[in-house]
């Protein structure tokens, strides 16, 4: 593969450009820049199969580098510190991220899931979705989902609720869709933290906003606007009426 770098600390650059010919010495650094503007035009001009890209640089984000492209034809790693908001964004949108300082073995897993991955029209949902994201209130962004088969793009205002599968989670949407995802329930949990979810119950995370009722017989029952009815755990309580009284 052939690798652009974009950040605009030559510090950075250059201790990627020495971990790549350790750890993938197959793949060759063509060119480097140090800003969105400078970016750009490298990327056009040597048209990289890949861009290892910073978030925050003098001139604007890699965010701001990615609107500029209406067809991405180069695949996207960012690089990046600890940004709580940004590593969100990239979660959310299911785009792969490698924080600083660079650990080698994080770097290693990111390349060969770019390396793997074949399917352009999933790359380009997704980094559509994360500079929409970007762009958007918390309550307006939009999750990537996979099952098997398939890539999703999900309004995150539209899931209803989650239920553990062992190590997959089930979604059920507004529409009635049902999604089985290949990820645990408490990777999700962590995901939408601020969002107004709620961890119900070990099996149950709900969307607060679908919230229907609390009945409080038989140790107590959620009852979700699609009539789905779940259990509580006996520790959640409070905090279930806790959540409720913020939503409003």
């Amino acid at each position: 593969m052939r690798i652009v770098l974009v950040d605009d600390d030559s510090i950075i650059r250059e201790n990627l450009k020495t971990l790549l010919s350790i750890y993938a010495p197959n793949m060759q650094v063509i060119a480097e820049a140090d800003g969105v503007k400078a970016g750009v035009a490298c990327i056009r001009e040597h048209k990289p199969d890949l861009v290892l890209l910073d978030v925050e640089m003098k001139d604007g984000t890699g965010f701001d580098l990615l609107a500029f492209y209406g067809q991405l034809d180069f695949k996207v790693i960012f690089v990046t510190g600890h940004d709580a908001y940004a590593i969100r964004a990239f979660k959310i949108s299911a785009i792969d991220y490698v924080l600083k300082p660079v650990d080698p073995d994080d770097l290693v897993s990111a390349l060969k899931k770019a390396e793997g991955m074949a399917e352009e029209s999933e790359q380009q949902i997704k980094v559509a979705n994360l500079v929409q994201n970007n762009r958007e209130d918390i309550s307006n962004q939009k999750i990537i989902l996979k099952d098997a088969d398939t890539v999703y793009l999900v309004a995150v205002k539209d899931i209803v609720r989650c239920a553990s599968e062992t190590n997959y989670t089930r979604f059920f949407l507004t529409n009635g869709r049902i999604l089985m995802v290949s990820k645990t329930l408490k990777e999700f949990d962590t995901l939408f933290e601020g969002q107004h979810f709620f961890r119900a119950h070990q099996s149950h995370l709900i969307n607060l906003h679908h919230f229907d009722r609390f009945e409080k017989k038989d140790g107590g029952t959620i009852f979700m606007k699609d009539g789905s009815a779940l259990p509580v755990a006996v520790r959640k309580k409070d905090s279930l009426f806790t959540a409720l009284e913020r939503l409003n």
